[in-house]
């Protein structure tokens, strides 16, 4: 049985869902769909309602982006139990649903009883030529009726969203070890002895800095790139062409997949990402440590993709000493720039703040051990980071070299 179909088996086996609830509003037209008569032929009254309310549901939250008179609770109550939205965290969170920005609902299809998915299309509203018809993603999400009619609303609408990693999770094979909760997909196997070693990283990280991390972490592996991508909901993504000069950097290498999602939730095609792992320990403990330290963190204690922090530091000395044109002494001066990796053959870039973060938390360890890491997480920029090793920004690229 494959995963779509074992999927809408155990939405069926597991989930219930009060259809009562649906109010019959006889709307004549679903937006952006087929003409009302022709999709009676082929649907009920009742069925066709619960479309309308699934699209009006998925226009409503896209909409509550460009409102400043929508909170953020809200925007939650839209989703089952006020999920986070992992679609959010592509291409910096809300700029997904941003007024510049198109989402049109390509399909919407019933998959189990009260539950239904939804095809979306992403696609480029601003002017000039460059941009007309650019189509940037295609993703999917679910919406459930799991809302009770005892609500107090003038229009019930019983739908609630769902991620689509959610919702597929519980049909694939679970393996717990440690503080571990490994979910594998069909072709995909994680041998007891390498699960062992890594659920003991996450304590021994958890442990050395007293992070107190206590939620068991979903950590989703597929054997392809392109699994895991569809996993976290997106069929196609342009932004993860290693052929775009614009492509995140490890979609520069078409091998890899690992994505962090919320503050318990791992997706990669391999099981043992200890970058991500410890990314999402330090983002869930310390959510609001200045980004760089948090990358810079997860890079030194489990290096970046498949390579180590010790391979990965020397190809920054190599790229910084052939880029003397870099300017340190300001973040937004090298923000966004990215180092190859040398001595090996791959398509692999770094992204550079990572790594400089990762080069002050070693600093910062080999000096001040674990409590002069906390100082570095606690920084809020980059101007307070360097004040912990007490450097003016002016002699930031001395201070760097001599790290190296």
């Amino acid at each position: 049985m494959n995963i779509k179909s074992t999927f809408c088996v155990v939405l069926m086996l597991s989930l219930s869902f009060s259809g009562a609830a649906q109010k019959v509003t006889r709307s004549r037209q679903v937006p952006g769909l087929r003409n009302y008569d022709t999709d009676l032929a082929v649907m009920s009254r009742e069925e066709k309602d619960s479309v309308r309310m699934v699209t009006e549901l998925w226009k409503n939250y896209v909409d509550s982006y460009s409102s400043a008179s929508v909170s953020e609770q809200e925007r939650r109550s839209m989703w089952v139990n006020g999920m986070q939205d992992y679609l959010a965290e592509f291409d910096d969170g809300v700029l997904l649903y941003s007024s510049f920005r198109e989402n049109k609902v390509l399909d919407v299809r019933k998959i189990a009883p009260g539950t239904y998915q939804l095809s979306v299309m992403t696609g480029s509203k601003l002017p000039g030529e460059d941009f007309y018809g650019w189509n940037e993603c295609v993703y999917r999400v679910c919406a459930m009726a799991v809302a009770r009619s005892e609500e107090k609303e003038s229009r019930h609408n019983p739908f609630r969203l769902c991620n689509w990693l959610d919702a597929v999770i519980p049909t694939l094979a679970k393996t717990e070890v440690g503080k571990l909760d490994y979910y594998c997909a069909p072709g995909c196997k994680v041998p007891l002895s390498n699960a062992v070693t890594v659920a003991r990283f996450v304590d021994a990280l958890s442990n050395e800095y007293g992070f107190g991390f206590d939620r068991r972490i979903r950590y989703v592996v597929a054997p392809t790139v392109d699994q895991c991508e569809q996993f976290s909901g997106f069929l196609f993504n342009a932004y993860s062409n290693p052929l775009m000069s614009s492509a995140v950097p490890k979609a520069a290498d078409f091998k890899f997949y690992g994505r962090t999602f919320g503050p318990n939730t791992l997706v990669s095609n391999y099981y043992d990402d200890l970058h991500e792992l410890a990314l999402l320990v330090v983002r869930t403990c310390r959510p609001e440590a200045f980004a760089m330290i948090q990358e810079g963190f997860a890079t030194f204690h489990g290096g970046y993709m498949t390579n180590s922090y010790e391979s990965l530091k020397k190809s920054l000395k190599l790229f910084i000493e052939s880029h003397a044109e870099i300017d340190f002494s300001d973040e937004d001066l090298f923000y966004d720039l990215t180092m190859p990796l040398k001595g090996v053959e791959s398509t692999v870039v770094v992204p550079l703040e990572g790594m400089l973060g990762a080069l002050f938390v070693e600093c910062a360890w080999e000096n001040g051990g674990d409590s002069l890491v906390k100082e570095l997480l606690a920084c809020k920029d980059y101007s307070d980071v360097l004040k912990v090793f007490h450097v003016d920004p002016d002699d930031a690229e001395t201070f760097i070299k001599k790290l190296l």
